[in-house]
């Protein structure tokens, strides 16, 4: 997949296109990749993204959007779908004065040779979102691509969208999460050294430092945990360890049959489902007790998922 940054940078096959954040390439987005790379494929054409980064509502509001994937990861989903060529700007203040014209002749026809043009039924773009179907269907006309639009996804008669996965995601509702995403809401980071309290008790944990902007809330859930390419199942706890009177967040996976040196690694965790609150025990003793129950509980819903 080739990935563009600037926006001066020309391609030189003829696309077939569609714009948007693209936060977790979920089941909806996926909709929408599906048609630009199928129209691509029958016209001989590339499937091409336009994205921007950071959230324009960051730079045009000041309003702060938790990411579901950092960026870097969402190139990687995008490249996992099949995509040829996306396109991946910064969005500054100047990019958000550019008319929707200006953006469709100097961007979308002479920049990235746009052939077809696929978008939601809400689409809107340019300065003050002024562009819309009426004004790209006009332009198409005249510069020789056509849009498409392509409705809504539904899952169980609710709208699948960034913001209601990341609700889901900091509710800990990770099942229906997983389901509007297709698949498991993950994140990623490198293996940190801890106190070893896990150890001490009798299930070593590895203590993950990660750059996520959105964490399930405080709990206890059944997880994959993937290091060194191997998918291990696995319990996660995010929270505070009340018991042990800490106040810093911590995220500790405790990987079933697990022996291996991992501190300094890269791991990757899957959350499959949530199991508890997050509770503070009269001692480690009880706290040991529930931990072997949950770990019961996590094999039960690993191996029916």
């Amino acid at each position: 997949m080739k990935v563009i940054f600037d926006p001066e940078e020309p391609i030189e096959n003829s696309t077939s296109a569609t714009i948007g954040n693209f936060d977790g390439v979920h089941i909806g987005h996926k909709k929408i990749l599906t048609a630009i790379k199928k129209e691509a494929k029958q016209q001989g054409l590339s499937s091409c993204v336009i994205t921007f980064h950071p959230h324009p509502q960051k730079v045009l509001q000041n309003i702060d959007i938790p990411l579901l994937v950092p960026i870097r990861e969402r190139l990687k989903l995008l490249e996992e779908q099949g995509i040829d060529v996306v396109a991946c700007y910064t969005f500054t203040k100047d990019i958000a004065k550019i008319s929707a014209q200006d953006f469709v002749t100097d961007i979308l026809v002479r920049k990235l040779n746009l052939k077809h043009l696929i978008v939601g039924p809400d689409f809107s773009f340019g300065r003050k979102r002024e562009g819309n179907l009426s004004l790209l269907n006009k332009m198409g006309s005249e510069y020789g691509f056509d849009t498409e639009v392509v409705e809504t996804a539904l899952l169980d008669g609710e709208i699948v969208s960034s913001t209601s996965i990341r609700n889901l995601v900091r509710e800990g509702n990770l099942i229906k999460a997983g389901k509007f995403l297709g698949y498991n809401f993950y994140i990623e980071g490198q293996i940190k050294e801890g106190e070893k309290r896990g150890r001490q008790i009798g299930f070593p944990t590895a203590n993950l430092e990660t750059d996520w902007d959105i964490l399930p809330k405080v709990g206890v859930y059944a997880t994959l945990a993937n290091v060194g390419g191997t998918k291990h199942q696995s319990i996660t706890n995010i929270g505070f360890r009340p018991t042990f009177g800490q106040n810093e967040l911590l995220i500790e996976t405790h990987i079933f049959d697990f022996n291996e040196d991992i501190y300094k690694k890269r791991m990757k965790v899957e959350f499959v489902d949530r199991v508890r609150d997050e509770q503070k025990f009269n001692g480690p003793e009880a706290l040991v007790e529930q931990i072997k129950k949950d770990v019961e509980k996590v094999k039960e819903i690993l191996s029916t998922s």
